[in-house]
């Protein structure tokens, strides 16, 4: 068994995630940080964090324990990463109708809802004030995130009832020393032109939001006749909340005249994986989680390259931790290195197995599709595809009025005809409709 370089021990009579926070901080005394970290070191992190998780909720949580007890879980074994494919798979549902059994004896100090997006009933995830202000800031990720410290952040996340905004607040406060601008995602108190000002008499240097509402304050913006070059501040600015293309990304940096990160995460995994300066997938916040790829049908394990759905394990979650959690995210993890100098491992998204777009020519993720259209010269900031009968119609929106419409119409029709091998109904529109909330970009029509 290989020993981590800066050895990892936990006694009995220590509680764990205490041992584990002290020695993320004994790392980064040492000059370094689980992002350059040897594979084989990150592995046995993985595997101790592992061993005393399953070990906690044995102890805590009655709901886990009948579960560890189905798989033949044995505390007194000493547990080995292949172990945990026999711990059967938490889901959405397990969410929805036991979130109070998932709850272990530690006081919750935050609960977040989700947005309701993917089902009928809602998912709560619980939080304890040593997990939001101790535990979950050990793990440092100076290269992918250093660059943020001290700056003026603008925070365009819904505040209500939802993780994303108080999730980033935190972080960016009190793990890199931020000051924060808590504008909103609309509401009451936080319309985009108020939002605006705000970000403008405040000298907003860093903008995190959704990739929808960066394009809408864009538009707020060119409403007010404001100068996005001279009235702003913005260096960069952190997606997250959205699934996005890179060509939509592109957009945005387009419109705004600066650079662009997507943040991957959900409410109840929290943080999943950063993008670098190389936007070319997400590195694994691996101090945070241990992730899987298990196929869709088998839910057998995959290997690295192939392409299933992603599972994920919490590390530094004590109030209700989550133990090989189904996403319903699809992706890939790719070991290769990168240009940045990460060593952690990339997850390339490929959107959720519930929203992937069947159609007579094959089954795609939207944003394969917005990726296509993007590329197409004239077509505006906003679209739809329309689903039915697994035909498929483009909504879009020209980029400025004096657009030749029905040639654009002919231009996107063939570039999907290229791609996709299919014909497409396209209409060019001088307004797509819009939905309040969190976009949505995809319809299926009866």
């Amino acid at each position: 068994m290989p020993l981590l370089t800066k050895p990892l021990q936990i006694s009995r009579d220590e509680y764990h995630l205490i041992s584990i926070q002290r020695w993320f901080q004994s790392l980064e005394e040492d000059g370094a940080s689980i992002e350059t970290m040897p594979r084989e070191d990150v592995r046995e992190y993985h595997r101790v964090a592992i061993q005393h998780l399953l070990s906690y909720v044995w102890e805590h949580n009655p709901f886990y324990r009948d579960r560890l007890q189905m798989a033949g879980y044995d505390p007194e074994t000493e547990f080995q990463i292949n172990n945990l494919r026999d711990v059967p798979f938490l889901v959405k549902d397990d969410l929805r109708n036991h979130y109070k059994e998932l709850v272990t004896k530690k006081k919750l100090a935050h609960i977040c809802k989700s947005t309701g997006t993917t089902g009928s009933k809602p998912s709560y995830i619980g939080h304890t004030m040593d997990e939001l202000y101790s535990y979950y800031f050990a793990p440092k990720y100076p290269t992918l995130m250093g660059g943020v410290k001290n700056k003026v952040v603008a925070n365009a996340l819904p505040y209500e009832m939802s993780s994303s905004a108080l999730t980033f607040h935190h972080e960016f406060q009190h793990l890199l020393n931020c000051t924060i601008l808590p504008v909103g995602k609309g509401g009451a108190y936080s319309e985009p032109e108020i939002a605006l000002q705000f970000m403008k008499d405040w000298e907003a240097e860093i903008l995190v939001t959704t990739p929808s509402y960066a394009i809408l304050l864009h538009e707020q913006a060119q409403a007010l006749q404001l100068d996005i070059q001279n009235d702003f501040t913005l260096k960069h600015i952190f997606l997250t909340g959205e699934g996005t293309s890179h060509y939509f990304r592109k957009r945005i940096e387009l419109l705004w005249g600066c650079t662009s990160t997507i943040l991957f995460g959900s409410l109840e995994a929290m943080l999943v994986g950063l993008e670098c300066v190389e936007q070319d997938g997400f590195h694994l916040a691996e101090g945070h989680l241990y992730v899987e790829i298990v196929d869709e049908e088998t839910l057998e394990p995959l290997e690295a390259g192939q392409q299933g759905e992603i599972v994920v394990t919490t590390l530094l979650r004590e109030g209700m931790p989550l133990v090989r959690y189904r996403t319903g995210d699809i992706g890939f993890i790719e070991e290769s290195g990168c240009a940045c100098g990460v060593s952690l491992p990339k997850l390339c998204l490929r959107g959720r197995n519930i929203e992937q777009i069947k159609i007579e020519s094959g089954e795609f993720s939207p944003f394969y599709l917005e990726n296509i259209l993007m590329q197409v010269d004239g077509v505006g900031n906003w679209y739809r595809f329309i689903v039915k009968d697994r035909l498929l119609k483009v909504e879009v929106e020209p980029f400025h009025e004096n657009i030749d419409r029905e040639l654009l119409a002919e231009q996107i029709n063939s570039s999907f005809e290229f791609h996709i091998n299919m014909d497409c109904d396209v209409e060019v529109v001088e307004k797509v409709l819009r939905n309040p909330g969190k976009v949505k970009r995809v319809w299926l029509e009866k």
